[in-house]
């Protein structure tokens, strides 16, 4: 568990980069283990689609693509409101009381630690409304939706500017769970989503390196402004095809 644990904080906090290859003999010297322990924890994260298993290649920390993000994103705005409305009718006062003090949370822009807690904030905030829900499939779905797209947010997609907009968003969402109104949480929860693919699209889809699908250990995703105006414009190209 604890291997585990290590490992998949390191992967969703990009300090080892996506594509990267990795094997059972260096896992075991970074976390000072054998290689059974290595061994179970690359299992439940290929499971989580977080590290990638390939016979006679060995192991490779899942790349980040354009598609993948897109479909975590379509997933998500399908899920969230659904656990956001059966969290208005289910949840209980200690829960809601969890939600809104995580909701609360306001960072500074341009402070790495501001964001950083704000991410882990945020990711306790869904899982919690998916947990408040009732629903374990929804609430294990979610708690995998958000700790994917916490990759994106550390390495490539910066919601700096957008702090105010976000908390105020999560604040709306509180509220409607509070007031236990099922179809106002669900409005709220999708408007968030909504607004979050929009703010994020802007931000992101034209600065990421994309990643055959049948090179797994393809190249790390870099921020727009590591790259070459040249290779920005390929990307791009690469994007509209």
């Amino acid at each position: 568990m604890r291997i585990y644990t290590a490992f998949k904080r390191d992967i969703i906090l990009c300090e080892i980069s996506p594509g990267t290859s990795v094997s059972e003999a260096e896992l075991c010297s970074r976390y000072g283990t054998g290689r059974t322990p290595v061994r179970e924890a690359c299992r439940r994260l290929h499971e989580e689609a977080l590290l990638q298993i390939i016979p006679f290649r060995g192991y490779f920390i899942a790349p980040l693509t354009i598609e993948e993000y897109r479909n975590l994103n379509e997933a998500q705005l399908v899920i969230e409101p659904a656990t956001a409305a059966l969290a208005a009718e289910r949840a209980s006062n200690e829960q809601i009381k969890r939600i809104e003090t995580l909701a609360e949370y306001e960072y500074y822009p341009g402070m790495k630690t501001s964001y950083s807690t704000f991410l882990e904030r945020n990711y306790n905030l869904h899982t919690e409304i998916a947990a408040a829900s009732g629903n374990r499939v929804f609430e294990e779905s979610v708690a995998n939706l958000q700790v994917r797209l916490m990759r994106y947010f550390y390495l490539v997609i910066s919601m700096d500017s957008y702090g105010p907009e976000l908390v105020e968003e999560h604040r709306q969402l509180a509220r409607a769970i509070k007031r236990r109104d099922p179809e106002l949480a669900r409005q709220r929860a999708t408007e968030h989503q909504q607004r979050t693919i929009e703010r994020s699209a802007k931000l992101s889809l034209g600065s990421m390196y994309l990643q055959s699908p049948t090179h797994a250990n393809g190249g790390v995703v870099r921020h727009a402004s590591r790259q070459s105006a040249a290779s920005r414009r390929r990307t791009a190209a690469a994007a509209r095809s």
